[in-house]
This record gives C-alpha cells, sequence and structure tokens, in this order.
C-alpha cells in the first residue's frame, strides 16, 4: 500500500478543527486498508480505522508545527505517511499588548528556528518551516526580515 495524507493548505487556528484525509491512500492488489493515525505525542487520534479524521488542533501560545503519522495496512504490509500541520496561535485580544511588543527583535548574531517570529523594523515576521527556515540565520544581505533582497524565501511578514 501506499499511505498519503491530504490536510489544510497553510496554517490553523489554535484550537480549530482540522481534517485530515487517507481517501488518497491506495494498494496495488486492491485490498481493503485499514488507517491508524497517530499525533505526534504517540496518541490515537479520534477517527482510528476510518480514512477520515477530524480533530480540533492544539491550543497553543505560539505558532507551532503539529506531526501527524497515519499508518495504512492491507493486513499483510503498510506504509506509513507524515503531514506536518502548522498551528498559529490564536490572536491576542485587543486589549492586549501591543503584538510587536511580545516579540524580540531581529538580531543576525541570534539563531532562528523554524517557526520563530520576529519584530524587525516595527513589523512581524516568521521563520518558515524546514527546508527554507535554514536560511533565517545566513547571509544577513539576503535574508534580513524585510530587509535582505531575498528575505521572503526565508520569512512570512505576518
Amino acid at each position: 500500500p501506499v499511505a498519503r495524507i491530504a490536510g489544510p493548505v497553510g496554517a490553523v487556528e489554535a484550537g480549530s478543527p482540522v481534517s485530515l484525509s487517507a481517501e488518497g491512500s491506495t494498494d496495488a492488489n486492491g485490498d481493503k486498508l485499514t488507517y491508524t493515525w497517530m499525533s505526534q505525542d504517540g496518541k490515537t487520534l479520534s477517527g482510528q480505522d476510518k480514512a477520515v479524521v477530524i480533530f480540533n488542533a492544539p491550543d497553543v501560545t505560539q505558532n507551532t508545527q503539529y506531526v501527524v503519522n497515519l499508518t495504512v495496512s492491507d493486513g499483510t504490509l503498510s506504509s506509513t505517511a507524515v503531514y506536518t500541520l502548522n498551528v498559529k496561535a490564536k490572536a491576542a485580544a485587543a486589549d492586549d499588548e501591543d503584538k510587536t511588543t511580545s516579540y524580540p527583535a531581529w538580531s543576525s548574531s541570534q539563531k532562528w528556528n523554524p517557526g520563530d517570529i520576529v519584530n524587525n523594523n516595527g513589523a512581524l515576521y516568521q521563520c518558515k518551516p524546514f527546508p527554507e527556515g535554514s536560511w533565517c540565520n545566513v547571509a544577513p544581505a539576503y535574508y534580513e526580515p524585510g530587509v535582505g533582497i531575498a528575505w521572503a524565501d526565508a520569512w512570512n511578514a505576518l
């Protein structure tokens, strides 16, 4: 069998419902498939042995990548696929502190990781997921958020 996962394109807000589908999974012999969905913390997601699983994105206080594994089996052989869900922290209430003050200022001497949010020149930027996110730490002339000539290759403006 070949495991395939389809899910949301782009980030989803923390706590919102998410639907992942394994309906694109196939078996060359046409055997009936069983489905096992596991979250990154090793828990079976609701919808065990179903081609579609629906769950709430984790409640997070900062933007996070959440990994879900799918194993499909035809009773003899199995295949696993991995899906990375980008989860956005819930937006702060209007009376909260100005959002630009709650994130660190960008610095070329700081090591930035995929998903990190920084304040640079009064605007917020998020380091893209791997592999693009590995560029957040190199060549400031190219990748300084909002300034470098290729900054959008490594950062998303928020």
